[in-house]
């Protein structure tokens, strides 16, 4: 199976339909419409639609029948056939063009015929086309009687020569009987995909008052590919059991195989297997359990009622344990033998095992372990683990390496340092992090110097302390620690002016001000600056708590970080110029009160920035690090009371990004001096609800809002929820500011949090907002600050870092993506990456619907055929990603199921 590969699991999803339950929807291709005929499919392919049909109800226009059977074409509907003594039917067309997937008929047989069907073209040269004898590789479904079938033209006509001529006849002797025919014609391009709703991670839509529909899901495997632990082989007929591979079998003189363990338990659905066996066998396996006792359990012979997937040679079943077990007694025993003679070729069985049942009332229990014993705790707890209601959606998604790409920078996964929990938390290292920001309000305060104090501004009632948990704890701390790690730093340099001189100042202690409205519970004369009366108190000279910081303080400290580094390598990767200094006149009130102006702004970033850059040559700068919306656009002196945005006039009414930029261009043209290299913006999505870190909403509508949220980095369509109610773009926006204004600066997003980072909104936020960070060719990201450990936002760094905790990551360079259907980006995203030598494809895709599965097809247009994939998924689980087997590959395309409110990884390895 080297050349297709097709690997689709029978147990990663088996829908559980008619007769089992009484109502499944019926999937009908818009070449396969039944006319009239009983609609209970067990199929679940759909093909392409009939470009060019022959006959549809009747001869269609242009086309001639040429057959050579006894048959009956006079009538509207089915044309009859006779195909004793190795009959036929021809269909014949001059001059057909067209690029075409395949030949399409439906057919409606005795079922004693068994396979009898061959198909081919023709022409009235010389030309010899391949004859395809039709097999379960080619159904398509099955609807009642009738029998859809897709045959590909890669069979058909390998060599694309011209023909003009359907040929469809029996290649062994049937009986007399009447062969049926509806529909035959051939394709648009492409091949059977899946149909909606095929798999079992797709619940069927549900009536009100109708009683819960069953699905599937796998509890225990006997044999996949290999015995799994636990389980005896307890056959009696000849095999081979060589793993990794199926277990072949000779089930002549009604051979079979058991398999055997003890202590089972659990909600079993049912059992599925998947098999593989000459098409000359027609129906000949039959399934029960069994025990040691004297229990005599249902024999259940398999026919297509079972059958739920056909993949190439490989037919896939399904057995309700309701036939098996009705009563429900112990057992300990699978059995699967055949109940007629058959030939004594080899049978294969890939997968066997048992599976439990999963409705719509008990979605989200605990799962069982496959010895029956409790699992992990249950991934609803964080909103995954979503059960999927209705068909599985489908859509297609074309990873395209011709398409130019671009390098990845490593930036784009930083994340922030939290002081409190540095010396406490190891699983920040295990994220998968790039890169580390010392940033924040209180690094706008921090005494390089003293190394261990800075002021905690408003955030907390104005304080000088030691930063961290340990005394010991400074900026070269955090250096090396990083360095050990294998973590570029980033590194936040005041430019307020002032920083802490002590570690146990007050900017608003109680012996001067008295009581207000606040007062820090352990340091009682801490103050939080508002008086009792709701007044902002006046603050004392910022001598109160601070020492001045002019730029050769922060000179001097660059110097001394760079000599460390003629020891020890490069220590700072981005000096980043201070944090949200239009927010000091709040923020850092107590030594700053007055709002910064366009021109503050400039004259702190050159005098600053030339501090550093004379200190560091080559080392990247950032700037401004401006907070959010209002300040991307007006200075805070606009924004202040009577404001009025004089300030924005006074500078040609420009944006105040923008013309921060044409500024520092200006100063660069003039002294040489180059004092930025990244534009640095913080985003934090607005609304009600979203919440920050851990902290946020977690309903339905918040959820969705909180994911919809990452448009506004990148959609120029999309229209904040927020009081913002404008359109944001914001890297769009930052590219066309730099391009006009000072073209050749990077692009970060200094800091970022969507907020519920332990629920599973919030992890595909943050996978959705990774992904748009490397699509969009960003320099630098970080999250503020890092999420809780195994969490859903921790797994989304993993997608892209780590996803098997072996190594395994998005790969170094982008490679564009895009859907076939614009709409289908509503609620999905697949962003792909490619290896330097072009050898491996790593694809992320994300499910953002919270309800409803996706049935994707993924095609690699010029990246090479596939000959090696893994896929691996989290919905949530606190265990993170595990590798899937539902997924079909053949050549350059993957089609893979992705659950509700999900994240998959497609792991691809492709040759040239």
């Amino acid at each position: 199976m080297r050349g297709r590969r097709v690997r689709a699991a029978l147990l990663a999803g088996v829908s559980l339909c008619a007769p089992v339950l009484e109502s499944c929807k019926a999937n009908t291709s818009e070449a396969a419409t039944s006319q009239g005929a009983p609609s209970s499919p067990s199929g679940v392919y759909n093909i392409p639609p009939l470009t060019e049909p022959a006959w549809a109800g009747g001869l269609q226009a242009g086309w001639k029948d040429e057959g050579w059977s006894e048959r009956d074409t006079k009538h509207q509907g089915s044309a009859k056939m006779r195909m004793a003594n190795l009959g036929g039917f021809m269909l014949q067309k001059k001059g057909l063009q067209g690029d075409f997937g395949g030949l399409a008929l439906r057919y409606k047989a005795p079922s004693s015929f068994g396979d009898f069907l061959e198909v081919r073209l023709d022409s009235e040269g010389e030309t010899l086309f391949p004859r395809v004898r039709v097999d379960s590789r080619h159904v398509a479904r099955r609807e009642g009687e009738w029998t859809q079938l897709f045959v590909p033209f890669e069979q058909l006509n390998p060599d694309k020569v011209p023909f003009s001529r359907l040929v469809i006849r029996a290649y062994k002797k049937v009986g007399n009987d009447w062969v049926e025919l509806d529909q035959v014609g051939l394709t648009a391009p492409g091949g059977m995909t899946p149909a909606d709703g095929s798999s079992a991670l797709a619940m069927t839509s549900q009536q009100p008052g109708e009683a819960a529909r069953a699905l599937v899901e796998p509890v225990e495997l006997a044999y996949d590919n290999g015995l799994q632990p636990g389980w005896e082989d307890r056959g009696w007929s000849e095999r081979e059991l060589k793993g990794p591979t199926p277990a072949k079998l000779r089930m002549a003189n009604l051979g079979g195989w058991i398999l055997h363990k003890k202590g089972l338990g659990g909600e079993y659905g049912g059992v599925a297997l998947r098999y593989r066996a000459p098409s000359g066998f027609g129906d000949f396996l039959e399934l029960r359990l069994d025990t040691e006792g004297e229990t005599l359990f249902p024999r259940v012979k398999l026919s297509d009622t079972y059958v739920t997937a056909h993949e190439g040679d490989w037919t896939q079943v399904f057995v309700p344990m309701e036939q098996l077990n009705p009563d429900k007694h112990p057992f300990t025993q699978i059995v699967v033998r055949a109940h007629k003679k058959v030939d004594a070729e080899w049978v294969e069985l890939n997968q066997v095992g048992l599976a439990r049942l999963v409705t719509s009332d008990n979605a989200g229990t605990i799962p069982v372990t496959a010895g029956g014993q409790p699992g992990p705790p249950d991934a609803s707890a964080v909103g995954g683990g979503r059960v999927a209601l209705g068909d599985a959606k489908t859509s297609k998604v074309v990873v395209d390496c011709t398409q130019p790409g671009h390098p990845i920078s490593p930036l784009i996964y930083g994340i922030a340092f939290n002081n409190l929990r540095e010396l406490k938390d190891n699983h920040q290292w295990e994220l998968g992090a790039t890169a580390r920001r010392w940033g924040g309000n209180p690094t706008s305060r921090y005494n390089w110097k003293l190394g261990n104090v800075w002021n905690t501004a408003n955030d907390y009632f104005f304080r000088n302390i030691v930063l961290g948990t340990s005394p010991q704890y400074t900026y070269d701390s955090f250096l090396q620690a990083n360095q050990q790690r294998g973590l570029q730093s980033a590194l936040t340099v005041p430019m307020l002016g002032w920083v802490a001189k002590d570690s146990t100042s007050v900017s608003f202690p109680k012996s001067l001000f008295g009581a207000q409205q606040k007062m820090d519970p352990d340091v009682t004369e801490a103050g939080n600056g508002i008086a009792l009366s709701g007044e902002g108190l006046t603050p004392l000279p910022p001598a109160q708590t601070s020492v001045e910081a002019p730029p050769s303080f922060i000179h001097e400290w660059v110097r001394s970080i760079r000599a460390k580094d003629k020891t020890r390598g490069r220590g700072v990767h981005q000096y980043i110029l201070d944090n949200e200094p239009m927010l000091w006149n709040t923020t850092h009130r107590d030594v700053h009160p007055e709002p910064v102006t366009y021109d503050e702004l400039l004259e702190r970033t050159i005098a600053y920035g030339t501090a550093v850059r004379q200190a560091d040559p080559e080392g990247l700068i950032a700037g401004p690090a401006e907070w959010g919306w209002t300040n991307y656009f007006n200075s805070a002196a606009d924004m202040a009371p009577g404001g009025n945005k004089k300030d924005r006039k006074a500078h040609g009414n420009a944006p105040l990004i923008a013309w921060y930029l044409k500024k520092l261009a200006e100063h660069e043209k003039q002294t040489g001096v180059r004092v930025l290299d990244v534009l640095d913006l913080h985003f934090y999505p607005q609304g009600d609800g979203i919440g920050f870190e851990e902290r946020g909403a977690t309903d339905p509508d918040t959820s969705a809002r909180r994911i919809r949220s990452t448009r506004a980095l990148w959609d120029p369509k999309y229209k904040d929820e927020s009081w913002i109610d404008d359109s944001v773009e914001l890297i769009p926006r930052m590219k066309r500011w730099v391009a006009e204004n000072y073209p050749g600066r990077g692009i970060s997003i200094g800091e970022y949090n969507f907020g519920a980072t332990g629920h599973m909104s919030g992890g595909l936020a943050q996978a959705e907002a990774l992904g748009r960070f490397a699509e969009h060719n960003l320099t630098s990201a970080f999250l503020f600050t890092y999420p809780p450990n195994r969490s859903p936002t921790f797994w989304a760094f993993r997608a892209f870092r780590n996803f098997d905790g072996k190594g395994g990551r998005f790969q170094d360079n982008y490679v564009p993506s895009r859907f076939e259907k614009a709409a289908d980006s509503q609620g999905m995203s697949l962003f792909a990456s490619r290896s330097e030598d072009g050898k491996r494809v790593v694809a992320i895709a994300l499910n953002l619907e919270p309800d409803a599965a996706r049935s994707t097809q993924v095609e690699l247009k010029g990246c090479g055929n596939v000959s090696n994939a893994r896929v691996l998924g989290y919905a949530g689980e606190p265990s993170g990603f595990a590798e899937r087997k539902s997924f079909f590959q053949a050549g350059s395309s993957l089609q893979v199921l992705l659950p509700p409110w999900s994240i998959t990884v497609l792991d691809l390895t492709v040759a040239q």
